[in-house]
C-alpha cells in the first residue's frame, strides 16, 4: 500500500528534472498522476513529457500526460478539466514548471525576457492554483506545493534581480494563499529543494564547481510526498527546506 493510494496529483513541468522525479515518486506511492509540460522545450534541454509518461507506465503507475503551457490560461483550464474528467478529483497540485535566468544584470535583461520569466515562474502557480482551487474547495481538502528557493531571501545566493524576484513573489503568493484558503482545509506550502543535479543546472557553467554537493532530484521525493498528504489542519503556510526534512519538519515533528 502506498502513502498516496486513491489520490490524484497534478505535476507541472514534468518532462525532466524535479518535476519528473516528483511525478514518478507520486506514482510509486499509489497516486494517479496528471503530468504536463510544453510540447517542446524552448531551451532544447533533453527530456519529454511522453518519456515521463512511458517510464511511469513501465513502473506500473497510473498517469495521464497533457501538453500544457502554464502561461496560457485556456491550456491550464483544459488540463484541469481533463484531469477531473478522467479521475474525478484533484488532491494535489505540485507547481514545478519554471525557468531560470542567472548571472545577468538588469541592463542585460530586456523587458520581453523579464515578462516571460515572470509569466512562467509567478503566473504559472497563479493560473494553475486558480484552476484547481474550485475542485479542492468542493472536496473540502487539498494540497498545493510551490517551488521556492534560497535565492528568494538571500541576494548572496546569486539569483540576480529577475530570478530572485520571481521566487520571492512565489514565497509571498504561497503564504498569502495559504491564509486565504485555510477555511476550505487546503494546505499551501513552499518547498525549497536546494541545489540539484538536473538537466537545467547542468547547462549552467558555474554549477560545475559544486556538482558533487548537489543532490539528485529523486532525493526531494519524500519531502514532496509528505507535503502532498497535508491539509490546512496539519501543515500549511510553511517554507519547507529539503535539507531540514526530518529535523525541523516532516513526519512526527511539530
Amino acid at each position: 500500500m502506498g502513502q498516496m493510494d486513491g489520490m490524484v496529483a497534478i505535476v507541472t513541468g514534468a518532462s525532466r528534472g524535479l518535476g519528473k522525479a516528483i511525478a514518478m515518486e507520486y506514482a510509486r506511492e499509489g497516486a494517479s498522476v496528471v503530468i504536463c509540460a510544453r510540447g517542446q522545450s524552448p531551451t532544447g534541454l533533453p527530456g519529454t513529457l511522453q518519456e515521463t509518461v512511458q517510464e511511469i507506465h513501465d513502473g506500473g503507475g497510473e498517469v495521464m500526460g497533457v501538453n500544457c503551457d502554464v502561461t496560457d490560461e485556456a491550456q491550464v483550464e483544459e488540463m484541469v478539466r481533463q484531469a477531473r474528467e478522467r479521475f474525478g478529483r484533484i488532491d494535489v497540485l505540485f507547481n514545478n514548471a519554471g525557468t531560470m535566468v542567472l548571472g545577468e544584470t538588469i541592463l542585460e535583461i530586456d523587458p520581453a525576457r523579464w515578462d516571460q520569466l515572470i509569466r512562467i515562474n509567478v503566473g504559472g502557480p497563479y493560473r494553475c492554483s486558480r484552476a484547481v482551487l474550485p475542485v479542492m474547495m468542493e472536496q473540502g481538502k487539498g494540497s498545493i506545493i510551490n517551488i521556492g528557493s534560497r535565492m528568494a531571501t538571500d541576494p548572496a545566493q546569486g539569483g540576480g534581480v529577475l530570478y530572485s524576484a520571481s521566487k520571492a513573489a512565489v514565497h509571498m503568493f504561497s503564504l498569502c494563499l495559504a491564509d486565504e484558503v485555510k477555511d476550505y482545509n487546503i494546505a499551501v506550502n513552499i518547498l525549497s529543494p536546494g541545489a540539484m543535479r538536473s538537466e537545467g543546472s547542468a547547462a549552467i557553467p558555474w554549477t560545475q564547481r559544486d556538482w558533487h554537493e548537489r543532490v539528485d532530484p529523486s532525493a526531494v521525493g519524500p519531502c514532496a510526498v509528505f507535503l502532498a498528504l497535508q491539509d490546512a489542519s496539519t501543515f500549511t503556510g510553511q517554507l519547507a527546506a529539503r535539507a531540514d526534512f526530518g529535523t525541523t519538519w516532516g513526519p512526527g515533528i511539530g
